[in-house]
């Protein structure tokens, strides 16, 4: 029964130590070699769960994407105030994003993991939409917002995710700064 255990956190542990090279290196200058020397097993026994490196990337990302949709899951589910709620989604988004994003631009820029992003994004895009539609003051007056909210709500996160993930590394921090403070100033009308 101990080795069933052991045998069945081997593949989590695997993307926690991939997770960090991925997220350090990126998809095309990541080697297999160097996640499981983070993981403390040979190369090997990675092949043993994932078929290769595009198989592991995909659990990556996957992986991340579920931890931070529960998260996103978890503050529209909360009781807290309308305005907390979308304050601490640009917190989390935020972090997320700066944390990952070399798994962000390995799902963008190599066309073999593009198809990574599309769920995931969806499922973001309806519960910031359900964040949003739970204020007080919509962000807009008027009927066209309503239709096309969904529209709307999938470009800015689009649009934020491919800005992050374009600028050079040296300037990460302040785009990654000014796109959560345009965020805020859209949010609160102005």
């Amino acid at each position: 029964m101990v080795a069933r255990s052991r045998d069945q956190e081997k593949p989590a542990h695997i993307i926690e130590a991939a997770f960090t090279v991925f997220g350090e290196n990126g998809y095309t200058a990541t080697r297999i070699r160097h996640i499981a020397e983070l993981a403390g097993i040979s190369s090997g026994t990675i092949y043993t769960y994932f078929k290769d490196k595009k198989d592991l990337f995909r659990a990556t990302v996957e992986e991340g994407w579920s931890r931070f949709l529960s998260q996103i899951e978890a503050l529209a589910a909360s009781q807290d105030l309308p305005e907390a709620r979308l304050e601490s989604l640009i917190e989390i988004g935020f972090q997320t994003l700066k944390k990952s994003l070399p798994l962000l631009r390995g799902m963008l820029f190599e066309s073999s993991q593009m198809n990574l992003l599309q769920g995931s994004l969806e499922r973001l895009c309806a519960l910031i939409e359900d964040l949003l539609s739970a204020r007080r003051q919509p962000l807009s007056r008027g009927t066209a917002y309503a239709v096309y909210r969904r529209d709307l709500i999938r470009v800015t996160v689009v649009g934020l995710l491919f800005s992050a993930a374009l600028v050079k590394h040296s300037r990460v921090d302040a785009e990654i700064d000014s796109l959560r403070r345009t965020i805020k100033r859209m949010l609160a009308g102005g």
